[in-house]
């Protein structure tokens, strides 16, 4: 029985022709430690045994086992010859873990069953988009998308039904704001080409002159956001920096008074004044002061920065709220239109 090893990444079976005639596998992986060979004259049964060239040929008829032997060939020695590289072409073909270790005939039961799924996965898509161009015509624009959906189940390359979910999620391409959810417009841009240029032959111009409003109300909003944006940020920068120097000056205080605390603490065995005693109090008070103005102080720190990070965000003011949903719709409309369409927009940061 002859066995080949094909290697998956070079797709290519070597072998090695010797001089005897007989072809042998040197394939990497097929080069495993051989199995200890049997003596002369005693080959397993059911297996052909060629003895070594310098071994004498056995009497006729004593083979064991009933099995004849192969003689050495008598002009040489079995020495092995040149490599031979044959490579085979075979088909691409998508690697399916699941058909993996199949025989034969389970794996066209398999590739059959695979078939049939997808047959009917097709002629179940294609009865739900029936039903969804049904329900268009009618004007029934929820249950048409409905439909469309469940198609697309079934089968999401649906082309059909790719393009009914659109023309019933706006209403027969009459309501454009679904184009600006940006979950949608993700998934609009993902769409087969085909399908998209259908779409953007009917709202495409409509969505080009929403972009172009988009930017002219863009510009002059960007830059006063930016203006004011600059405007806020010394002075909260400032405030920042008065609240840190106190931090640390009350900070650094505390820590003072606290050790001149203990300092004094171990003057209160060494001597019988009452020094040490009336030092450690002043310092505690203090160290106590300072431990209340440190807090309130970091306090404050923490609201100035809070501001300053705030200020460098849109959510703070009425004109920048206003520009992060001009910016999402903006984001959709590019998303939609392709990237190769999206503008500059010019204005402050």
């Amino acid at each position: 029985m002859e066995e080949r090893i094909i290697e998956d990444e070079g797709r290519i079976i070597k072998v090695k022709r010797n001089r005897a005639g007989g072809i042998e596998d040197v394939t990497e992986d097929a080069l495993a430690p051989a199995a200890p060979a049997a003596p002369a004259g005693e080959a397993a049964e059911g297996e052909r045994e060629t003895p070594a060239p310098a071994a004498p040929a056995a009497p006729d008829g004593e083979a064991e086992n009933g099995e004849a032997e192969t003689p050495a060939p008598a002009a040489e020695p079995a020495e092995d010859g040149e490599e031979v590289e044959i490579a085979f072409d075979y088909p691409d073909e998508e690697y399916d873990e699941d058909m993996v270790g199949l025989t034969p005939s389970q794996l066209k039961r398999a590739q059959e069953e695979r078939e049939r799924a997808r047959k009917e996965a097709e002629a179940e898509a294609e009865k739900l988009a029936a039903e969804g161009k049904k329900a268009l015509l009618s004007g029934d624009y929820a249950a048409a998308e409905g439909f469309f959906s469940q198609a697309l189940a079934y089968n999401e390359e649906h082309l059909g039904a790719l393009e009914g979910v659109w023309e019933s999620r706006t209403q027969g391409f009459e309501d454009i704001a679904p184009f600006f959810v940006p979950e949608n417009a993700e998934k609009f841009a993902g769409m087969p080409e085909e399908v998209r240029s259908a779409i953007l032959e009917r709202v495409g111009e409509r969505l080009k002159e929403e972009r172009a409003a988009l930017l002219e109300e863009m510009r002059p909003l960007k830059a006063a956001v930016g203006e004011a944006r600059e405007a806020r940020r010394g002075a909260l920068s400032d405030n920042k920096r008065y609240y840190l120097v106190r931090t640390a000056l009350f900070g650094g205080a505390f820590v003072l008074f606290l050790v001149l605390t203990g300092v004094f603490s171990a003057f209160l065995l060494r001597t019988p004044d009452s020094w040490p005693v009336i030092c450690m109090g002043v310092s505690g008070v203090l160290a106590l002061i300072a431990f209340i103005c440190l807090v309130l102080f970091l306090r404050g720190l923490v609201f100035a920065m809070r501001l300053a990070a705030d200020n460098e965000k849109n959510e703070g003011t009425e004109d920048g709220r206003r520009l992060d949903v001009l910016e999402e719709e903006l984001y959709c409309l590019t998303e939609v239109l392709g990237e190769d369409t999206a503008p500059a927009i010019d204005g402050g940061s």
